[in-house]
């Protein structure tokens, strides 16, 4: 059986996978895209992605 590998955002400064994309004035029409960390409210453009099988991603939310 193949590994199911996915890949995920998280955040640089506290390794949340909890980051979604922010919808404001300023990134209505893709001007300035803006990620949010869910966990500590880190905003950037863009957030470090990483690649990892399903199995080890449920791993790491549990650890949370």
């Amino acid at each position: 059986m193949a590994k199911e590998e996915i890949t995920v955002k998280f955040c640089p400064k506290c390794k949340s996978t909890d980051v979604k994309y922010v919808f404001g004035a300023w990134n209505l029409f893709g001007v300035i895209p803006k990620v949010k960390c869910g966990k500590c409210g880190t905003e950037m453009p863009s957030f470090p992605v990483l690649t990892v099988s399903k199995k080890e991603l449920s791993k790491m939310e549990a650890k949370k």
